[in-house]
């Protein structure tokens, strides 16, 4: 059940999600995403709301980092490195499939996945 409730999550990107919730989809603690949040590195919807909401689309990052937590014994700091620059490649790849869909067919890049 695990594994469907948080696909469900990255599937609708545009899905709101508790704390607790993404927490418990990321293999991250409570206190680790309000550190996160203290970092700047994850930012909730409404940062006035008592109760802290974030998009869906956090699910994928968080659980990439996290893994890479825990393969290469990371603090949480340097994970809030480690999500900015996962949210700024994601950014560049989006400006890059932009770019090629102005371009004509037969000169398009395909970028390796």
């Amino acid at each position: 059940m695990f594994e469907q409730a948080s696909d469900i999550f990255s599937l609708d990107a545009d899905a709101r999600i508790s704390l607790g919730e993404l927490a418990e989809c990321c293999g991250l603690t409570v206190v680790e995403l309000n550190e996160l949040v203290d970092y700047q590195a994850l930012t909730p919807l409404d940062a006035a709301a008592s109760e802290r909401v974030f998009s869906a689309h956090w699910v994928g990052p968080l659980r990439t980092a996290a893994r890479l937590r825990q393969d290469f014994d990371l603090d949480l700091f340097t994970l809030a490195m480690v999500l900015g620059q996962q949210e700024r490649i994601a950014q560049l790849e989006r400006q890059v499939q932009s770019l090629q869909a102005l371009l004509p067919a037969d000169s398009r890049v395909v970028l390796a996945e």
